[in-house]
């Protein structure tokens, strides 16, 4: 091929293509426009960023206040609207917050009621633990340590009913003041546990009731808990009757 018809068709060769294809460098200006429209949408983000990590004594403005902001009373505030003239209603009689429909009653109660016809309803109570919950190092290590708080400031560390509570009632010298219950004795050993859980879940007597304070998988360790007390402690003798049941702590 002629030089002439290489100038009129020249050979595509790679490095021919690469000088013809290769782009110009930009004007400042077009470069310099392009980084700020970049930075621009930085500023969004970065405004997103600052509030949501950081805390301000103002209103944050709230655009779309759906059922958002409403009118609201504080408690033990008033209310002409009801009756009763309170603002922060009572739970409606029956309602069972969702996870606590309590069920089981071995294991939520430590009885059940047995309608037995004309005599009425009657109470059985549970014997042994309930279902899921096994006898083992830790849940008497939880069932000490919760009796340690709960119980033996009245019954006292061995169960006998010398806590330092019933100490310092004999040292006022109160003439109503019962001895608390004496846990090793036959009596209480011969009771199931399902009563033992009922005793600390309502109370008896002067004693009230720890429904509130222990759940229920405690109650059950401190059970089982004093169940292996009684079984390395020796059977005490049976307690004198209370004098006064209405003051009586068991």
């Amino acid at each position: 091929m002629t030089e002439y018809q290489q100038e009129r068709f020249p050979l595509p060769t790679p490095r021919r293509l690469w000088r013809e294809l290769r782009l110009r460098r930009p004007p400042w200006w077009m470069v310099t426009g392009f980084v700020l429209v970049v930075i621009a949408t930085w500023l969004p983000l970065y405004g997103i960023y600052r509030i949501r990590t950081s805390y301000s004594t103002s209103p944050k403005i709230h655009y779309i206040q759906d059922m958002d902001m409403q009118p609201s009373y504080r408690p033990q505030e008033t209310h002409t609207m009801f009756a009763d003239g309170r603002a922060t209603r009572p739970p409606v009689a029956g309602t069972v917050a969702r996870g606590h429909l309590a069920l089981d009653d071995h294991f939520f109660r430590g009885f059940k009621t047995i309608n037995s016809g004309e005599g009425g309803p009657e109470i059985e109570f549970m014997d042994g633990l309930p279902e899921g919950v096994a006898f083992t190092d830790e849940l008497l290590l939880r069932g000490k340590d919760r009796y340690t708080i709960y119980c033996a400031l009245c019954h006292g560390d061995d169960g006998l009913g010398n806590g330092i509570i019933h100490q310092r009632g004999l040292a006022l010298k109160e003439a109503s003041w019962v001895q608390p219950t004496n846990l090793m004795t036959q009596e209480i050993r011969d009771r199931k546990d399902g009563q033992i859980f009922q005793a600390i879940s309502d109370g008896v007597r002067n004693m009230p009731s720890y429904n509130s304070q222990i759940n229920a998988a405690d109650r059950w360790a401190i059970v089982a808990f004093l169940r292996d007390l009684q079984e390395s402690s020796p059977v005490a003798p049976p307690s004198a009757p209370p004098v006064s049941p209405s003051r009586g702590n068991p």
